[in-house]
């Protein structure tokens, strides 16, 4: 009897004090305002910087290749057996938004070194729709110019370039940037790859985005028009794939540049692509987890 009588009076007190039994059962909600990840596949897209940061402890290897223009023809294998450039580099995440990093380019032999800072990240519900990253480097040259009548000084070797990626995940499939660029050399001449031996400073507002065919494939492009008033600078258009295999990232792309780095992507000469003025390129990216 007594057994009844204390289960009727919890049942009771449960019906009249229902809102003693709702607390018990909730829970603090899921935070899910978080930041977007994998706006693009890789820290570049084809030649670009992007805004996709490393981790902390996260190291990126990476390896790029240009060949020569296709135009050449079969005598030349379309391009790969002259104008290659090769580059390499390493960027080290010291935090979820800061990395440094450091390359060498065979083009003028230009050694660099950069840093990105990401100053925004877009967010998946509210907060900012795109993401924002600031990337300052310093390059030097290390070719011979002994043929000049005055030589190179250490402080004439040096390049300066900052870029800013600006970009948006539009959907789970595609995502745009533009990337504010500006580009200062300590002295020019003939002897470098420049458009214009007799300008120090260019300027460009580059575009680009990929487009996912496949949940680890997708096409990209960019377009890096010439803003400055120099000679011989015409349009860079780069047009490719992406293909993502685990740690690794293959890009594969056409494009009317023969550089690979910030600089000279914004001051080099550029082939016309309507005229067979462009080439085949890759890069290898790999990433790995240090600590």
């Amino acid at each position: 009897m007594k057994k009844t009588q204390r289960t009727l009076f919890t049942l009771l007190f449960l019906m009249i004090f229902p809102n003693l039994l709702m607390a018990q059962l909730e829970r603090e909600r899921v935070v899910t305002d978080q930041p977007e990840e994998l706006i693009f596949m890789a820290p570049r897209n084809i030649n670009l910087y992007t805004v996709e940061p490393l981790s902390k402890g996260e190291l990126h290897y990476s390896i790029m290749h240009t060949f020569g223009e296709v135009s050449g023809g079969v005598s030349e294998l379309w391009g790969i057996d002259q104008g290659a450039n090769v580059r390499f580099s390493f960027e080290y995440g010291f935090g979820d938004e800061f990395s440094v990093g450091f390359g060498r380019s065979s083009m003028d032999k230009v050694y660099d070194i950069s840093s990105r800072y990401s100053l925004v990240r877009q967010m998946q519900s509210g907060g900012s729709p795109v993401s924002v990253t600031v990337i300052p480097s310093i390059g030097i040259t290390t070719g011979s110019y002994g043929f000049l009548n005055v030589d190179y000084t250490f402080s004439d070797r040096l390049n300066f370039n900052l870029a800013t990626p600006i970009a948006r995940k539009m959907s789970d499939d595609l995502s745009l940037q533009i990337v504010p660029m500006i580009t200062h050399f300590n002295r020019v001449g003939f002897e470098l790859s420049v458009a214009d031996p007799a300008v120090n400073t260019y300027y460009s507002v580059g575009v680009g985005g990929r487009y996912k065919v496949a949940p680890r494939t997708a096409v990209t492009f960019q377009y890096i028009p010439p803003l400055t008033d120099a000679e011989n600078l015409d349009h860079n258009i780069g047009i490719g794939i992406d293909i993502e295999t685990g740690g690794h990232v293959f890009q594969m792309f056409f494009t009317t540049s023969r550089a690979l780095n910030e600089s000279y992507l914004v001051s080099s000469n550029n082939g016309d692509f309507f005229d067979g003025g462009y080439r085949f390129g890759f890069n290898i990216n790999r990433l790995f987890r240090i600590k």
